[in-house]
C-alpha cells in the first residue's frame, strides 16, 4: 500500500485532490485520444500496404491514381483542421470526437466494398476531412485540462503512440497479410481494411472522460479561465494581430520541412546503394521513430519541469543543424547512421511546441483553437510540395540539395525561438498571458491580473463554467 501511494504521489503529486483529479484524467482522457492517434497511423498505413498487395490490379489504379488519393486526403484534412478545433469550442467535444472518430473508421472499412479507384479517392477526400481534428483536437482539449507543468509530459505519451502507430503499421499489415490472403474468399488487401476498422472502431465509440462536481471546483482553482467570448468578428481581429498565431506555426513549418530528410525513404534508399538487404531497409529506418520517442519524452519531462519550453527548443534547433550538416558534409557510413538517428530525437516539437502554443494563448480559448489548427494546416501547406523539389526518388540515393535545405531551415528556427520566448517573457510581464503563481516569468503586473482571473473562476464556475476547458466542456 505504501509503494503504491509512493508511487501515485511520484506521477501526480502530493496534494490527494490534483492526485485524484489527474489520475482521472490520465486513465480516461489520455488513453483516449493516445489509443485513436495509434491506431490512426495503422489506418493510414493499410492504404499503402492494401495498394501493393492487390488493390492496385483489383480496383485498376492508373497513372498518378495512388497520388490522387493521398492528396485529396491531405487537402481535405488540411483545410478542416481549423473549423474543427472551433467547432469543438462549440459543441461538446466528446460528441464531436466520437462522431468524428467513428466516421473516419466506418470510411475505412466501407474502402473494402470499393470497385474503381475514383470510389477509394472520394472516400480519402470525406476520410481526410473527418480525421483532421484526430491530431489537432486532441492537443486542443489536452491544453484544455492539464496544468503547465503537467501538458508537455501529457502531449509526450500522446504523439509516442503516434510514432507507435508508424512503428507497427506496417508489421500489422505483414501479419494480416500472411494470416487472413484468401479466408472466406476475400483478398488479403480486403482483410486488411476489415481488421483495422474492427480494431478502431470499438475505441472511437468509448467515451469516458468526466469530472463529478468537486473535480470541476478544484480544477477551476488550478488553471486560469479565459474570459469569455462570443464568435464575432472581433475573434478574427484579435487572432490575426496576434503574433502567437503566426510565430509558432512558423518555427513547425521549418521543423517539418527540415525532418522531411527522415522521410520520402530517404534512409531506405541511401541504404540500397551501400548494399543493405531489403529486410534491413525496411526495419533499420524504424530506429529513428525509437530515437523519436525518446526525444519527446526527454525534452517534454524537461519542460515540464522547468515550466519553460524556449531552453529545450534551443537544444532541438541545434540538433537540427548538427544532424543536417552532418549529412550535407557526406561521412562514412557510420556517420549517416548517427545523422538519420540523431534527427530522429527532434520529432519533439510535435509534444512540445503544441505545448507552448496551449502556454501562450492560455489568455484566449478561441485564440489557441484557431492556432492550434492552423498551426498544422500550414505545415501541410508546403509539406505537400517541398519533397518534390528538394528530396525528389530521382537524387536518389545522393540527396545533398535536400540536405542542404533541412540545414537552413533547422537553423533558421533557432532566431525565432528566442523572438517567441522574447515576447512571451514581455507578455506575461503585461499580464496579456496570464500565469498561475509558481510557473514560470510570473512578475508583478501579471500577478494583480491573475487575481482579477481567479475572481473569474469563482463567477463563473456558479455559471456552470469551472475549468479554463468549460469553453470545451466535455
Amino acid at each position: 500500500m505504501a509503494a503504491r501511494t509512493k508511487l501515485a504521489i511520484w506521477l501526480w503529486g502530493s496534494e490527494p485532490k490534483d492526485r485524484s483529479l489527474l489520475a482521472k484524467l490520465d486513465f480516461t482522457l489520455l488513453p483516449y485520444f493516445s489509443l485513436i492517434w495509434f491506431l490512426f497511423g495503422v489506418t493510414r498505413a493499410s492504404y499503402s500496404s492494401a495498394y501493393i498487395s492487390g488493390m492496385k490490379e483489383a480496383l485498376d489504379f492508373q497513372g498518378k491514381d495512388y497520388n490522387y488519393m493521398s492528396t485529396a486526403y491531405l487537402v481535405t484534412y488540411a483545410v478542416c483542421q481549423m473549423p474543427g478545433t472551433s467547432l469543438l469550442t462549440l459543441v461538446r467535444p466528446k460528441y464531436v470526437f466520437v462522431s468524428a472518430n467513428v466516421t473516419w473508421s466506418a470510411l475505412t472499412m466501407v474502402t473494402f466494398r470499393m470497385t474503381k479507384a475514383w470510389h477509394v479517392i472520394l472516400l480519402n477526400a470525406i476520410e481526410g476531412a473527418f480525421s483532421a481534428i484526430a491530431y489537432v483536437g486532441a492537443l486542443f482539449i489536452l491544453g484544455s485540462w492539464y496544468k503547465r507543468s503537467e501538458l508537455g509530459t501529457r502531449n509526450a505519451v500522446f504523439c509516442v503512440f503516434g510514432h507507435l502507430g508508424s512503428m507497427a503499421g506496417g508489421w500489422i499489415q505483414a501479419g494480416l497479410l500472411q494470416s487472413l490472403g484468401g479466408k472466406s474468399g476475400l483478398p488479403a488487401w480486403k482483410w486488411i481494411f476489415i481488421i483495422v476498422s474492427v480494431m478502431t472502431l470499438p475505441v472511437a465509440l468509448f467515451v469516458a472522460w468526466y469530472l463529478n462536481a468537486e473535480e470541476k471546483e478544484h480544477a477551476a482553482t488550478r488553471i486560469i479561465v479565459p474570459s469569455k467570448q462570443s464568435w464575432d468578428l472581433t475573434v478574427f481581429k484579435r487572432v490575426l494581430w496576434s503574433w502567437q498565431f503566426y510565430l509558432l506555426p512558423f518555427i513547425f513549418m521549418l521543423y517539418s520541412l527540415c525532418v522531411q530528410s527522415l522521410s520520402n525513404n530517404v534512409m531506405a534508399l541511401w541504404m540500397a546503394s551501400r548494399g543493405y538487404t531489403t529486410v534491413q531497409q525496411n526495419n533499420y529506418p524504424t530506429a529513428i521513430y525509437a530515437t523519436g520517442i525518446v526525444g519527446t519524452v526527454v525534452y517534454a519531462v524537461i519542460s515540464d519541469k522547468i515550466r519553460s519550453r524556449w531552453e529545450v527548443s534551443i537544444a532541438i534547433g541545434l540538433t537540427f543543424v548538427i544532424g543536417s550538416a552532418i549529412l550535407v558534409a557526406d561521412p562514412p557510413t557510420a556517420g549517416y547512421f548517427f545523422a538519420f538517428y540523431l534527427l530522429g530525437t527532434t520529432y519533439a516539437p510535435q509534444a512540445v511546441w503544441y505545448t507552448w502554443l496551449a502556454d501562450v494563448t492560455s489568455h484566449d480559448v478561441q485564440l489557441r483553437a484557431i492556432a492550434t489548427g492552423f498551426m498544422n494546416s500550414f505545415d501541410f501547406a508546403f509539406v505537400t510540395w517541398w519533397p518534390l523539389i528538394f528530396y525528389p526518388v530521382t537524387d536518389a540515393p545522393n540527396y545533398r540539395k535536400g540536405y542542404i535545405a533541412s540545414l537552413v531551415t533547422g537553423a533558421l528556427t533557432l532566431p525565432f525561438i528566442g523572438l517567441i520566448a522574447y515576447l512571451e517573457k514581455r507578455d506575461t510581464a503585461r499580464g496579456v498571458i496570464v500565469r498561475l503563481p509558481g510557473s514560470s516569468y510570473t512578475s508583478g503586473p501579471s500577478e494583480g491580473h491573475q487575481s482579477q482571473e481567479r475572481s473569474k473562476v469563482g463567477d463563473e464556475r456558479n455559471a456552470g463554467i469551472t475549468v479554463r476547458s468549460a469553453e470545451v466542456n466535455v
